[in-house]
Order: structure tokens, then sequence, then C-alpha cells
């Protein structure tokens, strides 16, 4: 038995089937929708901290410390001598306006001599006594009992200033009174307190008494 075959027309092709579009399509589907979903757990991994951006670059900061210039030699002497509130102790040459004193000793004790009598503080008190020995580098004499040529105050640690005894010309050993030192020379000198029995004293404070002049204290410190 024979077979009619009908040729092909001229310039036609077979229709192919639609399998291998579909399967096209389906695989870029399935890719876009991949990069969907690692589009969106990237972002949920950013938001979470689990990814970390990139860190910010560190500054470092470098600070210098410059040292403080040291003190030259002659700030350093002057640092050292002096100049401060109690810039004397018991020994030194202490001046002030040309009226040099050097403390010698202090003393405490119950009772004084004076004019050939013993005079006792009394209860609660004491005497204290700074035996000196005055320089009278000024320009006149002085009269160190009986006038004013050196004010003078003893002070204790509370900052209580305490006047000498009116009789300081009375006082064993002291220049007469109306004794006029004259410049150039010296002599010794006891001035005398009556204090209260517990008082330490801390200070004597004194400058040369001048009208004509601000005063500015010299002290010696006593402890």
């Amino acid at each position: 038995m024979s077979q009619n075959v009908t040729p092909p027309m001229p310039g036609y092709e077979p229709e192919q089937p639609q399998k291998r579009h579909r399967t096209v399509l389906i695989a870029a589907a399935a890719s876009a929708a991949a990069a969907v979903i690692a589009a969106a757990v990237t972002a949920s991994l950013v938001r979470g901290g689990s990814i970390e951006a990139d860190a910010a670059p560190t500054v470092t900061v470098t600070v210098t410390a410059t040292p403080a210039p040291e003190a030259d030699a002659a700030e350093a002497e002057d640092a050292s001598s002096p100049t401060g509130p109690t810039p004397y102790r018991i020994g030194d040459k202490a001046d002030n306006g040309g009226a040099i004193v050097k403390i010698a000793k202090v003393v405490e004790s119950d009772s004084i001599t004076l004019a050939g009598t013993e005079e006792k503080a009394g209860d609660g008190a004491k005497y204290v006594t700074l035996k000196t020995v005055v320089t009278n580098e000024t320009k006149a004499s002085m009269d160190l009992t009986c006038s004013l040529p050196i004010v003078n105050a003893l002070i204790d640690d509370q900052a209580r200033r305490f006047d000498t005894i009116d009789e300081l010309d009375e006082v064993a050993g002291n220049p007469e009174c109306n004794a006029q030192l004259q410049p150039g020379f010296e002599d010794e000198m006891q001035f005398v307190y009556r204090v209260p029995k517990d008082a330490n004293v801390a200070q004597w404070e004194f400058y040369e008494y001048d009208l004509e002049a601000e005063p500015v204290p010299t002290l010696v410190d006593l402890t």
C-alpha cells in the first residue's frame, strides 16, 4: 500500500513546540525570585547587625606633655632665701628699716625680776622673755625701753597678739629709760610678755617706727 506524503511548501518551516520557551521563562522567573529573596535577606542581616559595615577609620590623637620650664639658678636662690611670711628663725639677724634684731633665746617663766624685785605672772599666766641683741643701722638714735623705735608683738599659734609689759626699763639687764642706742652700735635687749599659761608662742613681729613710711612687719619663727 502506498502512502501519500505531502511535501512541505517552499519557505515554510514546520511549527516548533513551545516547551523550550516555557522552560526559559520559568528559569528566568526563578532567578529573579532568588535575587529578590537574597536582597531581602541581606537587608535583614544588615539591620540586625549580622553583617558589619565598613569600620570608620580610627583617628589617633597624640598629646605631647610639655614640662614646665625649670626655674633658673637666680629664681631657685630667691625661692630659698627668706621671702615668705616667716623668713627668719631664732639666731638669725632679722632686719627692718635699719633695725636689726637677733633673738638669741626664748624663755618661759612664772616670774621675772623687775627693779630688783621678783614679779610673779599670777594664776593662769606666764612670762615669755625674748633675749635679743639689737643693732641700730638707722640714721638716728634709739630709745629701746621708754620709746617706740621698734614696734613689736608676740603671736601664738591661735594668731593672738600680745604686747610687751610696760616696765621694760625695769627688767634686769635692759637699757635704762632714755638710754639712746646710737647709730652703728648694738645692745642687749629683753622683750617681755605676759601671756596665758597654755599659750604656744609661734612668731615674733617687729618693724621700725617711722611715721613717713608704711610699715612692713618682719616675722621671726619661734617654733
